[in-house]
């Protein structure tokens, strides 16, 4: 799935850059597939490493350092473009204390909606936000099988958001409640057993059907309804017939990259917006991205390989413990 990954990063940076598709911002679309991967890549991390509660520490410790060393390099990075080359601004406005404590936290960047972190700092980190809530309540759906409860509580909030009732945007894209059930495609995709598919692939039909009513007004088009049942119908088959692809080097190489990219790219176009402040035609946008893919590879080799040499490490001693735990239950 690397080469998807990145894709769906450039997709995100396109869409930053003011370019729609038929109408539709690429950009989310792209975002509810990060969704569903990372349901079942949690789904795999969990089963394989964390699958016992004394474990979901363990787990936030190997979340943590995965989201956090290439998060901070370029968090405070755009904190420096913006403060030296863009006084001013709106962005400029917003480095003060407190935003900056709460997006270093992460979790808040999240709720950036109520006020609780400066979404102009590094913009495509909101997202980070929502993957921390998740991250906190997969480990207890699995191990307590709850994730049927949570899946069906979560359709409902989406729906209610989509027809209206609550703000379509914020229940219906960018807060955890309206969106786990999307995350939870993608974890019934791991290993799927034939209720797991038969959920996933109604979810990924029936938004394929709200999609063809909303473009054909009978469903009102409200902020992100329509990407978001689109990207959900696309999602779901994408990432099941992406994850029965054999390992390949160069595309597991362009997923390393693609972390960054989702991050770096706005502090490129801030940098640039400070000398070159024009229009993104196709000139800027190729240079945004050729720029973003550089600083993403010195990030990975330099910021991201040595977290993940502690990751593997991590995992290895959760695996070691609980093996060793079930030796001595054994030999008891």
């Amino acid at each position: 799935m690397g080469a998807y990954r990145l894709l769906l990063a450039i997709l995100v940076a396109v869409s930053h850059m003011g370019k729609t598709f038929a109408g539709l911002n690429p950009g989310v679309v792209a975002v509810i597939s990060f969704l569903i991967i990372s349901g079942f890549v949690m789904t795999s991390l969990i089963e394989r490493n964390y699958k016992a509660p004394q474990k979901i520490g363990l787990f936030y410790m190997d979340r943590a350092l995965r989201l956090y060393p290439q998060f901070l390099f370029y968090f405070l990075a755009s904190c420096a473009v913006i403060y030296c080359l863009l006084p001013g601004t709106p962005q400029a406005a917003e480095l003060t204390l407190g935003n900056i404590a709460a997006s270093l936290t992460m979790v808040p960047l999240g709720f950036y909606m109520f006020g609780l972190a400066g979404p102009l700092i590094l913009p495509p980190a909101w997202s980070l936000g929502l993957e921390m809530c998740f991250y906190l309540v997969i480990p207890f759906l699995l191990i307590y099988k709850a994730r049927g409860v949570a899946f069906v509580l979560s359709v409902a909030v989406f729906m209610t958001a989509c027809l209206g009732f609550l703000n379509t945007d914020v229940y219906g894209y960018r807060l955890l409640p309206g969106v786990l059930f999307m995350f939870l495609c993608g974890s019934y995709l791991y290993k799927p057993q034939a209720k797991g598919l038969a959920i996933a692939a109604g979810t990924a039909v029936v938004a394929a059907l709200m999609f063809a009513a909303i473009e054909a007004g009978l469903i009102e088009r409200r902020p992100f309804n329509a990407e978001v049942t689109a990207g959900i119908a696309l999602g779901i088959p994408a990432v099941y017939v992406l994850t029965k692809l054999k390992f390949h080097r160069v595309d597991e190489f362009l997923g390393d990259i693609s972390y960054g990219v989702l991050l770096n790219h706005f502090v490129v176009m801030y940098f640039l917006r400070a000398f070159w402040p024009v229009a993104y035609d196709a000139h800027i946008v190729a240079a945004v991205l050729i720029l973003s893919f550089g600083l993403s590879c010195v990030s990975y080799y330099s910021i991201e390989r040595p977290a993940l040499k502690l990751r593997h490490a991590l995992r290895a001693g959760a695996r070691f413990s609980v093996g060793k735990r079930r030796g001595g239950e054994k030999v008891a």
